[in-house]
């Protein structure tokens, strides 16, 4: 059961939750009052990261998967951010392609930028797949350590041909759990979000890594996705 959320508080995060039901697919969820959030919460799931997109536009980021563990590979993921009437604005995703597309919901009113919640989605799947561990469980351990134990610093980018100020969140959601031996393998697997209202959509970059056994080893298990810029839309000529 997801918490009453607050009127203002129709992003994309409270809006993906309610059509994941429908799709069985249910994502970390904060908590009901706004006053209750951490710093790391507000800047991953809350902010306006949508403000700075002038719809109808495209977002893509490139994704790459690398490491010992299994077999690589490079892909894309896309938004499309539009207008539905007067309201801004509907969301549409596109998160990787062929036998790894995710089928997404359409978002209406969003202002989060979805593409983190997406990013999360396929990471707990991945998860599941991978430890045989219920998603439900993962789904918990994110939301609670970007709770209780995220550590933010700001930092800056480079975005465009300039460098732009940003801040990084960075959480380890197994390193702490109490169930770490049943998820041994994964305990020490990081995630990080790089935030950025000077880019569009306001998300640099996702990333999460397991690293080797050796500082000088190669991660076992590297995903990033990373902010690759607007794509031109050609818009609906107006009807006279």
């Amino acid at each position: 059961m997801i918490p009453a959320q607050a009127p203002f508080q129709r992003s994309a995060l409270a809006t993906l939750l309610l059509s994941a039901i429908v799709c069985t697919t249910t994502l970390p969820t904060l908590a009901a009052d706004p006053s209750e959030f951490s710093r790391a919460e507000k800047l991953v799931f809350v902010e306006h990261q949508l403000a700075n997109v002038k719809a109808p536009a495209s977002i893509r980021y490139t994704f790459v998967k690398s490491g010992s563990l299994e077999p690589g590979f490079e892909d894309e993921v896309r938004i499309d951010v539009k207008r539905k009437g007067k309201v801004c604005c509907t969301v549409q995703g596109s998160f990787l392609s062929g036998e790894r597309k995710m089928k997404l919901p359409e978002i209406e009113e969003a202002q989060a930028n979805p593409v983190i919640l997406y990013f999360l989605e396929r990471d707990i799947r991945e998860m599941e797949r991978l430890t045989k561990g219920k998603s439900g469980y993962f789904r918990k351990r994110i939301r609670m350590t970007m709770v209780d134990e995220a550590k933010v610093r700001d930092t800056k980018v480079s975005y465009d041909g300039r460098e732009v100020d940003a801040q990084e969140v960075s959480l380890n959601p197994y390193e702490s759990d109490p169930l770490r031996a049943r998820f041994e393998k994964y305990a020490q697997k990081r995630y990080t979000f790089v935030l950025a209202s000077g880019v569009p959509g306001g998300v640099y970059q996702v990333r999460t890594a397991l690293p080797g056994a050796l500082p000088s080893d190669a991660p076992v298990l590297e995903e990033v996705m990373t902010l690759a810029g607007p794509v031109a839309v050609d818009k609906q000529p107006s009807k006279k």
